[in-house]
C-alpha cells in the first residue's frame, strides 16, 4: 500500500495529468510573499522568513517542502512611508519521485492612501524541476513515459498581484505564476499526456475586531484556483480563525475545504525574533495512512527604530 501511495503522490507523472507548482503553507499568514509579489515590503521592516512543512508523516514519498523568504521597502529608515518594496524567496519541495526547486524575485510599488496602503506587484525567477521515475516499479513497464528522468529542467516563469492593506483589514488577489510549463522539454507541446503546470489564482484576505486592549480576533481566508481552460482543479479554500493575546500570541484554527483541520499557535518572543507551529489533522481517506501534517516558521525583522511600534497584525508577523 505505501508503494501505491508513493506513486499516487507523485503529482506531475507525465500521463494525463497536470500539477499545480504554487507551494502550500498552512500558516499562509506568515507566507503572504510566496502568494501575492505586492505583498513585499508590507510590513514596514526588513524581514527574513523561514518555514519547514512535513505532510502526512508515515506515507513514504510524501511531500516535505522548506522555503526561506525576505523582503523589505527600500529607502532610508527615516522616511514614514517608503513606496519601493523587494523581495527574494527560495522554495524547495520533495514528494515522491519528484523535486522542485523555485527561486523567485518580487517588487512592489505601494501607494499610501489615507490609513491604507495599496500595493502593485511582479515577481519574476524560475524553477528547477527534477524526477526521478527510474526508482518507480511502475505496472506498465513499456510506457515511455516512465522510462526517462527529468534533471534540473529550466522552467522560468514570472506573476503580478495586488495587495490592499491597513491596520483593520487586508485584501490581496494574485496569479504567481503566469506561464504553464511543460516539465519534459523534450516532449511534443501538443502532446495532452505531457504534464505540464496549471496556472494558480489566489485571493486573501482577513480583518482584526477589537474586543478589548489585551484580546482581539481576526478572521482570514485564502481561496486557491488553478485551470487552463480545459483542465481545472478542485477550488481549495482556507477559513482561518484566530485570536490575538496582548499582541504577542496568536492561536487559530483553519478549516480547509480538503477535508482537513488546522490548530496554529505563533509568538512574538521579542521585537526581534518570532516562531509559529502548526498542525494539520485529515479528515479524508489518507486518515489512516499517516500522523498528521507538522510545520514550522521562523521569522526575524530588522527593527531599527527602538521607538517605533510595530504592528503585530499586518505590517509584520506579530
Amino acid at each position: 500500500m505505501r508503494k501505491i501511495l508513493l506513486v499516487c503522490l507523485s503529482m506531475a507523472l507525465p500521463a494525463a495529468m497536470f500539477a499545480q507548482s504554487d507551494p502550500h503553507y498552512t500558516m499562509f499568514m506568515y507566507n503572504k510573499l510566496l502568494y501575492n509579489p505586492a505583498y513585499a515590503g508590507s510590513r514596514d521592516v526588513a524581514s527574513i522568513n523561514a518555514t519547514y512543512r512535513d505532510q502526512w508523516v508515515g506515507i513514504d514519498g510524501a511531500p516535505k517542502t522548506i522555503n526561506i523568504s525576505a523582503d523589505g521597502p527600500l529607502g532610508s529608515y527615516m522616511n514614514p512611508f517608503r513606496s519601493v518594496a523587494v523581495g527574494i524567496s527560495i522554495n524547495s519541495e520533495t514528494i515522491g519521485v519528484e523535486k522542485n526547486t523555485d527561486i523567485m524575485t518580487y517588487y512592489a510599488y505601494r501607494i499610501q492612501t489615507g490609513s491604507s496602503v495599496l500595493s502593485f506587484g511582479l515577481s519574476a525567477g524560475a524553477k528547477l524541476y527534477s524526477a526521478n521515475y527510474g526508482s518507480l516499479n511502475p505496472f506498465q513497464t513499456n510506457d515511455k513515459l516512465l522510462t526517462q528522468n527529468i534533471q534540473n529542467a529550466f522552467l522560468p516563469n514570472f506573476g503580478a498581484g495586488i495587495f490592499w492593506s491597513s491596520d483593520k483589514f487586508y485584501l490581496g488577489a494574485s496569479i504567481p505564476n503566469m506561464l504553464q510549463n511543460y516539465y519534459d522539454k523534450s516532449a511534443s507541446t501538443a502532446n495532452n499526456l505531457v504534464s505540464r503546470e496549471i496556472r494558480g489564482y489566489y485571493a486573501s484576505g482577513g480583518y482584526v475586531i477589537n474586543c478589548s486592549e489585551s484580546f482581539k480576533l481576526e478572521p482570514q481566508f485564502m481561496v486557491r484556483y488553478a485551470g487552463n481552460g480545459t483542465f481545472q482543479l478542485p477550488m481549495d479554500c482556507d477559513f482561518n480563525l484566530s485570536a490575538i493575546i496582548y499582541d504577542r500570541v496568536m492561536v487559530g484554527c483553519t478549516y480547509r475545504t480538503d477535508n482537513s483541520v488546522e490548530g496554529i499557535v505563533h509568538l512574538q518572543i521579542n521585537r526581534f525574533v518570532s516562531a509559529g507551529y502548526a498542525f494539520d489533522y485529515t479528515m479524508s481517506a489518507l486518515n489512516g495512512y499517516n500522523s498528521g501534517t507538522h510545520e514550522v516558521v521562523l521569522g526575524f525583522d530588522f527593527v531599527k527604530d527602538n521607538n517605533k511600534y510595530s504592528n503585530p497584525r499586518f505590517t509584520k508577523s506579530f
